[in-house]
């Protein structure tokens, strides 16, 4: 290696400084969580694993929508309403296998749908995306509740047995599912033509199109893989506990150092890193007796602060 070809430590730490702090916030928050957990180590690591699967798989699908410098912030709504949706197509099929299959189906062509319009109609408009995910955000909140006012009731559960009677079984079947998904996100992402385009797009994508790529064509499809991954995530969390996400995917993201400008530095160790880290910390701050209230008021300063940081660079900007 030549000399203009060494890296000194100080310029190795300011290149990577984003990805160094996302690896010690996880590393301390675990080191937090064994002191913490006691005696409770294994149900507490199988809490988390629970807690994660979801998040984590969601991240993923992000992936592809953040390394655009793009964003969803309806997220957390579609998960509710595809969780609902899928319950009720489930039980009026009697709670069968097929009746699962078929409200799976039924959650992910939903999922691919709102991709499709949340990254077309952002073109065709000319609106930035976080303008039709905001729409999407109220429209399934009022869908949400549509739904929930037509069982009659507040609360409804699922007739079919989707999530093994075992432990052990139901953690290995997570930590299988996580594995499956990272992997199929990393080949399309790192080896095939959408990690390249969607980072190119992020990275300029004037530049990009002036390269003869159809930008509106990827920015779709991203959004569309987005949305496989919020279905598969909702039937994650619909095994678990049927709640929303909100803007949970973000400060995941953003903890396990994703880039909210997008581009080429996008990773999808991003994913990963910061869901645990932020299932970890809510564990943490749990464990420790923090009221609920304070948990997330904690959660804000942490995300305030990355975007404060963040946008202290020159080239750093908020995801369009």
């Amino acid at each position: 290696m030549s000399e203009k070809e060494k890296t000194t430590p100080a310029e190795f730490l300011k290149l990577h400084i984003y990805d160094i702090a996302a690896y010690v916030g996880l590393i301390v928050t675990f080191i937090l969580f064994l002191i913490f957990s006691g005696s409770r180590l294994s149900y507490n690591m199988a809490t988390v694993l629970q807690a994660a699967a979801a998040y984590s798989i969601i991240a993923l699908g992000a992936v592809f929508v953040y390394s655009m410098g793009y964003m969803d912030v309806s997220v957390g709504q579609q998960v509710g309403v595809y969780a609902i949706l899928m319950i009720m197509i489930t039980n009026a099929m009697g709670g069968s296998a097929l009746g699962v299959i078929v409200g799976f189906v039924v959650i992910l062509a939903l999922a691919l749908l709102c991709g499709a319009f949340n990254g077309a109609v952002a073109v065709w408009l000319k609106l930035p995306s976080i303008v039709t995910s905001l729409f999407l955000m109220f429209f399934f909140t009022g869908a949400q509740l549509l739904l929930m006012e037509s069982t009659g009731t507040n609360s409804i559960s699922i007739q079919a047995t989707i999530k093994p009677t075992d432990r052990n079984l139901y953690n290995v079947m997570l930590v299988g599912a996580i594995i499956i998904v990272a992997v199929c996100v990393t080949y399309f992402f790192k080896y095939t033509k959408l990690g390249k385009y969607t980072r190119g797009i992020g990275a300029n994508e004037v530049t990009t199109a002036q390269c003869g790529i159809n930008t509106t064509k990827w920015k779709v499809i991203a959004y569309m893989a987005f949305g496989v991954c919020v279905a598969v995530g909702s039937f994650i969390m619909l095994t678990r506990t049927g709640s929303g996400y909100a803007m949970d995917i973000m400060i995941c993201l953003i903890l396990g150092g994703m880039p909210l400008s997008g581009g080429m530095k996008s990773k999808v160790s991003s994913a990963l890193v910061g869901t645990f880290t932020y299932v970890l910390l809510t564990n943490d701050l749990t464990t420790m007796g923090v009221d609920l209230n304070m948990i997330n008021f904690v959660k804000a300063i942490i995300f305030i602060a990355i975007i404060m940081v963040t946008c202290r660079k020159k080239d750093a900007v908020l995801p369009r």
